[in-house]
């Protein structure tokens, strides 16, 4: 009896373990055959489902929507590659830095989001992110900052670029900047001088963030 006991209960864990996760009540498959739908509004929703559920399967059909003539569908593309971000995503690192372009902010803020959470391909994204510094949205310029932090092991050619963005006009920016470099840590170390002198500024999350930075180039962190 105790053997027939514990096989139903590995039966129903191996059945729970087929089940597909939901979106609204729907499951995942059904959404991803909705990115093909021909009503925008599905194919919109569609996407949100597939970014919040991070379906892996789906990353080819998403590519292909960061080209869809519809502003909408390739910001929440982007959006769904930024909550996915990881290695799988990095076939679509060339689409994203072209979407850098675009003429809408909630896409290029959303494609900057994206590259830097994906973090490969430096020798690609880290040129882009750093032009994405000088965006003239300040969101996307702090989320560009935000994105370079990522790239630790090429603090050689990050850090540069973060000590340039802590001069920023806006202070978002300069807070993201320091967070980001604050992530690279002690080899962050040229960006030193740079951030004490920051620091003068009377601008309490912006002394929070360099304080953050300081405590780990130190190691203190």
């Amino acid at each position: 009896m105790r053997h027939i006991l514990v096989l139903s209960l590995a039966l129903v864990v191996v059945g729970c373990g087929k089940k597909e996760p939901l979106h609204k009540g729907k499951p995942a498959s059904y959404w991803r055959e909705a990115l093909q739908k021909p009503d925008p509004k599905e194919r919109r929703e569609a996407i949100v489902a597939m970014g919040g559920l991070k379906v892996k399967d789906s990353i080819p059909e998403l590519i292909a929507l960061l080209k869809d003539p519809d502003t909408e569908i390739r910001s929440r593309a982007a959006q769904a590659f930024w909550s996915m971000g990881d290695a799988d995503c990095k076939d679509a690192v060339p689409l994203l830095i072209g979407l850098l372009q675009d003429k809408d902010t909630g896409v290029r803020l959303n494609a900057t989001g994206a590259l830097g959470q994906i973090a490969c391909e430096p020798g690609k994204t880290i040129p882009a992110l750093k032009d994405a510094l000088g965006d003239s949205d300040q969101y996307v310029r702090a989320q560009a900052a935000t994105g370079l932090g990522f790239f630790k092991s090429e603090a050689a050619t990050v850090v540069p670029l973060l000590t340039d963005a802590l001069k920023d006009r806006e202070s978002n920016v300069r807070v993201a900047t320091a967070y980001a470099l604050c992530e690279i840590g002690p080899a962050a170390q040229s960006a030193v001088a740079a951030l004490k002198e920051a620091f003068k500024e009377k601008n309490g999350d912006l002394k929070v963030a360099i304080d953050c930075a300081l405590k780990a180039i130190e190691g203190k962190k």
